[in-house]
């Protein structure tokens, strides 16, 4: 893993120094860089072959050779970078101009460029002789593999799940379905794959599915095989003979034969064992589908259960999920207290507890032991739920990384250092999927190539990560009330990750103010206090911050800030402090030239200063208080039109000025938070790229006779933007004595999505807007977005949109003509409690299925919803906390 991340991060600094916009190399070619670039492109296909191998190959030599390239290839990082932060800083500091070139002269690097070329062959050499020689690990004997005796099948909610698997195997047991079912996956074998996380309970649901009584009834054989890493087809297939034949079970526990002779002797002899007879195959703990095993199991009444913690094939039937609250706290307090539950005195204590286990059995079980062996009185248990790294969790945790580590271990190269790296964030939280993407992609971590973009990659990754791999939790909503987005790591993964993460030097989670941080490329901290002790950055200072690449400011947001300026960051590329709030803007960041993200939270005007920074991706700066003064306009920079390779603009309250010069940004994709004072149309069309447009109105103090003015600069603008995809519109703390019209060549046709906020425009006007954007897929309308007892949708309107939400708005009726709103998959309506009536007119033809939800709405809503027809086209939905 540590090799391929590095080799990624290199190839992306030797990219940004051939490829900027301001550098001048000497010599005038990439001839010096070139070989590096090509040996790292050699390396990553290198280390990628551990991918090919067995899961029970023991990948120990492996793994230690990986670390040992990944500091060769760290070291000529760090020599490449500081020659070139060394020569840029002087040339900056002396430059008069922002748009001359700066020269950099790498001929002194020919020769470390071809040592380093020369080690990493010898190395990858070795590595290819250490993969061919991966010792196997031990197998198991076929006697330990059948035994199940000592798996407890005593089971704490699930119980749906375990009805689903035990009644599909009892179905599938009658012959139900002879033609291929989705279960069958085209090959005949009726098979039930049950996935998910290691330690969430599959062994369990799965042994008491096997000692169920109906299914002891139903099949007239069993048998169990614990496969685990390593279990050859002839070996799995002769623990499966020795339980369905005892008078081979002496024959089959010492018989290793593994030719394809064999084979087929014993698929004979099961054969015709179970002809006429049905029979139940549990295969557990599955790491590898082996294909010659499923093949040779296609006899007619097996059915097959699997358990694996990797989705092996496309469409697992049943993914198990984590228990919820009660379901928790049950299993919780059975395994410390038994059938009698908590004392009354510990019930509060036990609740938070079990919360902090997030619904793992492998985890509670564990707490549980721990809890056990301790005296169970208030003060203790407190201290447990209070305490960030309680020894409880902590050794908890550790016991299980023993479970869970292999489950890392053998991930593909290039999921590692993603997983690792989302192990920093916060413990039982939400990760902003956008803001992980940007830093990833401003890391370096995400290669896109011509058919996907790095979005698509990020999401690719994650869904990889929840689907196949079962480590992370992904879901991003769909835009319902009764969903929401979920992106988190759990608790005991993200123990195993900064463990892991810290030991590789790849990012260290700061817990405590002497932790060893000697060459940490990374550094992140959740607790912005520690920084109250000078001991930690002057730590910091000495060992590791002249080759830190990151530094993330992750906690909750601290209103103190943090003396970043005092830690000597020379290469540092991504610098996540928005959770930190600074006074100033401390000059030593404008040093760092090799910045590609900087967030931060700040009231100060951006110094021109700024363009320093060349090299910046993600300009993300927010203000700590939005303090306006009347008729003052904060403008960023002009000098901000120099740098080139911005992707992303969030800056709340500060405009971009006009140009004087031709300057472009093509690369620039987001604006965000910016006030309709920057969508001139001598500023857009200046961003021709753009893709996604955050527009924040906020109408001018004391001067109410012109609020009717205030969103006509808008006019004739945005559709100098012709890639615009997203456009939020915000008018904050709208005033609804005027009605508002927005212009509607505003609107550019490629819009997909369109968020309105307080803007009231009258509710034909919004008619009007979705006549006039036909790839519109989202309409997202809040706050009084819209003013008007009714709206009266016409036909042939809206005829992609797919999601329409409206929130907070007066409106009485809502009306679809026939022909309208075709695709439309949810309508979801919040809050809007003077609602009445529902009319929708549906071609009964249809098939689309129209989702409706109904939040906190007039009770006269509901009952208008339910009645919609025909009623197989509406599915209605609501809540109400009354």
């Amino acid at each position: 893993m540590a090799a391929y991340g590095a080799a990624a991060s290199l190839k992306n600094t030797i990219l940004r120094i051939l490829q900027s916009y301001r550098i001048s190399l000497v010599p005038p070619s990439p001839e010096v860089l070139q070989p590096a670039y090509e040996a790292m492109v050699r390396l990553q296909k290198v280390v990628q072959k551990l991918d090919e191998t067995s899961c029970s190959k023991i990948r120990t030599k492996v793994n230690a050779l990986d670390d040992r390239i990944k500091e060769v290839v760290w070291e000529f990082e760090d020599v490449l970078e500081s020659l070139y932060t060394d020569q840029i800083l002087p040339q900056l500091e002396s430059s008069g101009s922002d748009l001359l070139p700066f020269s950099v002269d790498l001929q002194s690097l020919r020769q470390s460029v071809d040592c380093f070329v020369e080690r990493l062959a010898v190395m990858e050499a070795e590595y290819d002789v250490e993969l061919l020689n991966m010792p196997e690990e031990e197998g198991q004997a076929v006697s330990s593999r059948i035994d199940f005796s000592g798996i407890n099948s005593t089971m704490v909610g699930l119980s749906k799940e375990f009805e689903r698997v035990r009644d599909h195997l009892l179905a599938k047991g009658e012959g139900e379905g002879e033609g291929e079912s989705e279960s069958q996956n085209g090959n005949g074998v009726n098979w039930l794959l049950v996935t998910g996380m290691a330690g969430v309970g599959k062994t369990t649901l799965a042994k008491k599915v096997f000692d169920d009584p109906m299914i002891l009834r139903h099949f007239e054989f069993r048998a169990w095989v614990r496969v685990g890493r390593k279990c050859e087809s002839n070996e799995t297939l002769r623990c499966i003979l020795a339980q369905l034949d005892p008078n081979t079970l002496d024959q089959m526990l010492t018989k290793r034969d593994d030719d394809d002779a064999d084979l087929e002797k014993l698929v004979g002899l099961m054969k015709e064992r179970l002809k006429d007879k049905k029979c139940l195959i549990t295969l557990d703990d599955v790491w590898e589908w082996d294909t010659r095993v499923m093949d040779n199991l296609r006899i007619e009444n097996v059915q097959i259960l699997l358990t694996s913690r990797i989705g092996m094939v496309e469409f697992p039937i049943l993914q198990l999920r984590f228990l919820n609250k009660n379901e928790s706290l049950k299993l919780l307090s059975e395994k410390v207290f038994g059938e009698g539950g908590f004392p009354p005195h510990l019930d509060e204590l036990g609740k938070k507890i079990a919360y902090k286990c997030e619904g793992l059995p492998l985890m509670i079980v564990t707490v549980a032991e721990f809890l056990s062996k301790e005296e169970k009185t208030i003060s203790y248990w407190t201290e447990i739920v209070q305490k960030q790294h309680n020894s409880v969790f902590v050794d908890a945790y550790n016991q299980i990384s023993e479970v869970l580590f292999p489950s890392y271990d053998y991930l593909p190269q290039y999921l590692k250092m993603f997983f690792l790296y989302l192990g920093a964030f916060l413990p039982y939280k939400n990760i902003d999927t956008n803001s992980v993407c940007n830093l990833f992609i401003a890391e370096g971590f995400i290669e896109p190539n011509m058919e996907q973009t790095s979005v698509d990659f990020f999401l690719d990754y994650m869904e990889k990560l929840d689907r196949y791999y079962h480590l992370v939790l992904f879901r991003l909503h769909n835009g319902s009330w009764f969903s929401s987005t979920i992106a988190r790591v759990h608790s005991c993964w993200q123990h195993l990750c900064k463990k892991e993460a810290s030991k590789i030097k790849f990012l260290h989670v700061l817990q405590s103010y002497d932790d060893v941080m000697r060459d940490q490329r990374r550094m992140c901290a959740h607790s912005h206090m520690l920084f109250a002790f000078k001991q930690v950055y002057d730590l910091i200072n000495s060992d590791c911050a002249s080759t830190a690449r990151s530094f993330l400011c992750l906690g909750r947001y601290n209103q103190y800030p943090v003396p970043i300026h005092a830690m000597n960051f020379k290469l540092l590329r991504v610098l996540s402090a928005y959770k930190a709030r600074f006074y100033l803007i401390p000059l030593e960041i404008f040093k760092l030239v090799c910045l590609r993200y900087l967030s931060l939270t700040c009231n100060q005007d951006l110094p021109v200063f700024i363009s320093n920074l060349f090299h910046l991706q993600f300009l993300i700066i927010n203000q700590h208080l939005c303090i306006r003064k009347r008729g003052v306009v904060s403008y960023m920079p002009e000098k901000l039109w120099n740098m080139k390779d911005l992707q992303y603009i969030e800056v709340t309250g500060r405009d971009l000025p006009t140009p004087n010069s031709d300057a472009t940004l093509d690369k620039l994709s987001s604006l965000i938070y910016v006030s309709e004072k920057s969508c001139t149309r001598e500023i857009l069309k200046r961003i021709p790229n753009l893709k996604k447009l955050v527009i924040r109105v906020e109408l001018e103090p004391y001067d109410d006779e012109d609020d009717s003015k205030s969103l006509y600069g808008l006019d004739y603008t945005l559709e100098e933007l012709h890639n615009l995809e997203i456009l939020t519109y915000n008018l904050v703390n709208p005033d609804m004595k005027y009605a508002r019209i927005l212009d509607l060549s505003m609107f550019p046709s490629s819009l997909t999505k369109l968020n309105l906020k307080g803007s009231g425009c009258p509710w034909e006007h919004i008619t009007d807007i979705g006549l006039l954007l036909p790839n519109l897929t989202q309409l997202t309308l809040l706050r009084y977005a819209c003013r008007g007892p009714e709206w009266d949708i016409e036909s042939r309107c809206f005829l992609k949109l797919e999601i329409l939400v409206i929130e907070d708005i007066d409106m009485v009726r809502w009306r679809a003509q026939q022909g309208s709103l075709p695709r439309l998959n949810l309508l979801s309506i919040r809050h809007c409690y003077k609602l009445q009536q529902l009319d929708w007119i549906c071609d009964p033809s249809m098939v689309t299925t129209h989702n409706i939800e109904l939040i906190e709405c007039n009770p006269l809503a509901v009952a208008s919803a339910k009645q919609l027809k025909p009623e197989s086209l509406f599915k209605v939905r609501c809540h109400s906390s009354f």
